[in-house]
């Protein structure tokens, strides 16, 4: 005599997600809040990155104008050498009496 195996049974109810009661509210919540702080510090640290990109463009012409005037500057302290050159190369001028 042959034996039949009996017929296999799979509970597919539990196959897909769920939410039962099993699952506490302060989780729930906890997950809720975690989630908003996540939202409210991205969007707090997008405001302080935009704030910082304005300070920078309001900046760069500072930038500019500092190099122009270092530029002057170098081209007076070569006049101011150039000055002191001739001056070491004149004789004294004679005293009056």
């Amino acid at each position: 005599m042959v034996r039949k195996r009996p017929p296999v049974v799979i509970d597919t109810s539990d196959a897909s997600w769920h939410l039962d009661r099993k699952v506490p509210v302060a989780i729930i919540m906890a997950i809720l809040l975690q989630t908003g702080g996540v939202i409210w510090w991205g969007a707090t640290a997008a405001e302080r990155l935009s704030a910082l990109e304005r300070k920078v463009e309001l900046a760069a012409p500072q930038g500019d104008r500092l190099t122009k005037v270092e530029t002057r500057l170098e081209a007076v302290q070569d006049g101011i050498s150039e000055i002191k050159s001739i001056l070491r190369k004149e004789p004294a001028a004679p005293k009056a009496r």
